[in-house]
């Protein structure tokens, strides 16, 4: 499988996760970093459910997000996704939310996820050929900020 250098995900705000002023809640940002990391475990060749048929979760131990731009009810959400390191016992994907034209960055973000053992709750190392599917994963362009082509594949 080639090195997928990020996904693209897309979603739209939709009115239940606005507030009053019809701004998308903060809390979203978290919830579609969320989407954009589950595509890109499809996209490397695992999906979710593959990695925790394996007997693995990834917990996360750490989350980050850097708000610009606020989303308002009915914008399109352009979710790119990368992975930014990974090693046998812990991964940090980084994240930026953009408008549907991919020209102005909403919000920045990274999360940290240790891999823990599905049955024992406790810390592991991934097996080979899952942390061979991270690692073709081509870290460059990193998602902070210069613009990447739209084809993800």
């Amino acid at each position: 499988m080639p090195a997928v250098r990020f996904s693209e995900s897309r979603v739209r705000v939709r009115y239940k996760e606005t507030d009053q002023m019809g701004i998308a809640h903060h809390s979203n940002y978290i919830v579609w970093f969320e989407i954009g990391r589950t595509d890109l475990c499809r996209a490397a060749g695992f999906p979710y459910t593959e990695i925790e048929a394996r007997g693995y979760i990834l917990v996360v131990t750490e989350v980050n997000c850097r708000f610009r731009i606020p989303y308002r009810y009915d914008d399109e959400v352009v979710i790119r996704t990368t992975v930014a390191e990974a090693a046998s016992r812990k991964m940090k994907f980084e994240y930026e939310l953009r408008d549907a034209t991919g020209e102005k960055v909403h919000a920045t973000g990274w999360s940290w996820h240790v891999w823990v053992d599905v049955a024992t709750r406790r810390p592991t190392v991934a097996d080979a050929e899952v942390m061979a599917a991270f690692s073709s994963v081509d870290p460059s362009p990193r998602v902070s900020g210069e613009r990447v082509p739209r084809s993800g594949g």
